[in-house]
């Protein structure tokens, strides 16, 4: 009798270790996409971020493997055929995208989603309540770190200039690079504070990191998520109102006429300073249309949409973007023309997808969500169905990303993607449970699908290697290049560039840079070929067309010169340095009328702001002035 009750229980501590192995994965994974960074890179959250949530992905199959080739769900589900083929086109794309190294990139972070997703729904298949658990952990622990972490970078903003946005847009950084996206994050915790924590809503671990995590949204002021926001909780409420009568009542009696009063508040308060303090002005919904981001954002999706217009089907590849965008030029945007500034990204996930994967890339990437929806409100209409509040939670979580991905990025962060990946597993494990036809017949073999995995995470650790090396050397060459060390700038601008890691962080090509060096130190030749090279990675660059004109100047190639600086003329029309070059390069050539031209085009800077703007203004005159004179006595 002892023996046969040793041998019953004897399964139970292999269960056990089992689980727990499945959780150790778990914690794994989302915190290596969430937390990790390494502060020697020039962006020290995203390449990190990739490469450590790959080593923890893989590092997590290999405790898992054993229990999951045992008990894991090899069927496929459809979202899983659906979300694979996004993976596939995003792979496609790289082969007619002109950067290799910038389309694989994106490509492979699309290819991290869907395993995360997959793991994630694989372990909510094998025990809900130990991952709902697991998750909860994780989920307390994130919050109270990054909310730690942001709200002492908000009072340090506002004990040196208030609640300025500007300000915070120096400090409030958090721990994701800038402070719209730390605030996109502070939704998501939100979200999941509520889907993990609403069976315990009396108790203070659910009503404090609500309240904290409200807190920072409002003073982050981020339009994004407050929109998010107010969207999801219009929803949640209409429809659990309309489908509970319990929660009917509550809503009548309590939340209803709080949520009056604080939106009279909110009025009143808008109404009296929404155009003077600047945390009134940002909630003020009116002042946003007349604000410089409103028109700049208008501006850059107003050229993505010409862009698009001309690669209809199929884009310009993965990656792709930030290299097109100029070649509509740059005339009409500010910041683009005057300041240098340049864009890598279109602040709108669903233009930029148009752009890259065409028209096909776009209706794929909806096509996710809008079969994420569908099964939610399956799941919703049904009669009887205890979870209603998780199923609604997690659909307002999608529809918070649809809104923010319309005016951020989060399809390029890794957390964000991570986000979405847990948000598309809890849907479908809630579709899973309650329509099981949604699984098709088909299985995967478990040892094909390691296979497929396992050699993707070893690709993602490849990539994210040498980005993360290529970046080290990128913060020694730019530092290089202030100390006008140009010996240095060659050597490292050489030694950073790979081939998964060829451009800066504003688009600019590394070859370029090696050119700044090579012209510098009067080595024309060598900077003529840096400098095509760089042509040849970023043609629309009119920094790099600019440059690499000056060298064939340098190097008497004028007649070579003069369509490389039309180019850049036609691409921003306000450049001024490319003014007096085509000026200068037409009066070599002995073509006096058209450098007469050009100079006259040359113009100041209008209403100079600072000392260094007037200063410039001084020096263009002064050129200008000296440069006539010269051509008067030619033309004489």
């Amino acid at each position: 009798m002892r023996q046969k009750k040793k041998h019953a229980l004897s399964p139970e501590p292999a269960q056990k270790n089992t689980l727990s192995a499945w959780r150790l994965a778990i914690w794994l994974v989302l915190l290596a996409g969430t937390l990790s960074f390494w502060p020697s890179c020039l962006d020290r959250y995203l390449a990190p971020r990739f490469f450590f949530l790959s080593a923890a992905m893989l590092i997590s199959f290999v405790l898992v493997w054993r229990d999951l080739r045992e008990h894991g769900d090899w069927r496929l589900h459809s979202f899983d055929l659906l979300l694979l083929g996004w993976y596939g086109l995003n792979l496609a794309s790289v082969s007619w995208a002109l950067s290799w190294s910038e389309g694989v990139f994106y490509a492979q972070k699309s290819g991290l989603l869907f395993l995360v997703y997959w793991f994630i729904r694989q372990a909510l298949w094998r025990d809900a309540d130990m991952t709902r658990q697991t998750l909860r952990k994780i989920f307390t622990l994130l919050t109270w770190t990054v909310c730690g972490v942001i709200a002492a970078q908000v009072m340090l903003a506002v004990s040196e200039n208030g609640l300025n946005n500007e300000t915070l847009y120096d400090y409030a950084i958090g721990l994701f690079g800038n402070k719209g996206l730390a605030s996109d994050f502070l939704f998501f915790l939100l979200v999941f504070t509520v889907l993990l924590f609403h069976d315990q809503p009396h108790r203070l671990n659910f009503w404090i990191p609500i309240g904290l995590l409200g807190l920072l949204i409002l003073l982050l002021q981020t339009r994004t998520v407050y929109v998010a926001l107010a969207l999801c909780g219009l929803i949640y409420f209409l429809f659990r109102t309309l489908k509970e009568s319990g929660f009917r009542r509550l809503f009548l009696r309590k939340i209803l006429p709080a949520g009056l009063l604080a939106l009279a508040l909110g009025v009143g308060v808008i109404a009296l300073k929404g155009r003077g303090s600047s945390l009134s002005e940002r909630l003020n919904p009116l002042t946003y249309l007349d604000s410089d981001s409103a028109n700049e954002r208008r501006f850059v999706w107003y050229k993505t949409d010409l862009l698009n217009q001309d690669h209809f089907w199929l884009g310009v590849g993965n990656g792709s973007w930030k290299f097109w965008f100029p070649s509509k030029n740059l005339d009409g945007g500010y910041r683009l023309e005057e300041q240098n500034v340049v864009f890598t990204r279109a602040h709108n996930d669903y233009l930029e997808i148009q752009a890259e994967m065409g028209i096909v890339g776009l209706f794929w990437f909806c096509a996710l969500f809008g079969f994420a929806f569908l099964m939610l409100i399956r799941v919703l209409l049904q009669k009887e169905n205890p979870e209603t509040h998780d199923v609604l939670v997690a659909g307002c979580g999608l529809l918070g990303y649809c809104v923010i991905q319309f005016f951020d990025f989060p399809r390029e962060r890794i957390e964000l993607q991570v986000v979405l990946a847990v948000l598309f597993a809890w849907v479908v494990y809630f579709s899973q449970k309650k329509e099981p036809e949604r699984l098709i017949g088909l299985k995967v073999a478990p040892m094909l699908a390691g296979v497929f995995a396992g050699g993707l995470l070893v690709f993602n650790l490849l990539i994210g290697w040498y980005r993360m090396q290529g970046e080290i050397l990128n913060v020694h060459m730019l530092d290089a290049q202030s100390k006008n060390d140009w010996k240095t700038l060659v050597s490292t601008a050489a030694a950073a560039e790979n081939t998964f890691y060829q451009y800066t962080e504003v688009a600019i090509p590394l070859s370029w840079h090696e050119g700044i060096g090579w012209y510098q130190m009067g080595q024309t030749k060598k900077a003529v070929d840096a400098f095509k090279k760089a042509y040849q990675l970023n043609p629309w660059s009119f920094q790099v067309l600019n440059n690499y004109a000056s060298a064939l100047v340098k190097h008497q190639q004028f007649r070579e010169a003069v369509p490389m600086y039309e180019q850049v003329m036609r691409i921003n029309p306000s450049f001024d340095d490319g003014k007096m070059n085509l000026s200068f390069v037409h009066f070599q050539l002995g073509n006096y009328p058209a450098s007469l031209e050009w100079l006259n085009k040359v113009d100041t800077i209008p209403n100079p702001g600072n000392e260094t703007d007037r200063l410039s203004n001084r020096r263009t005159l002064a050129r200008q002035a000296e440069f006539r004179k010269a051509l008067q006595q030619k033309m004489k």
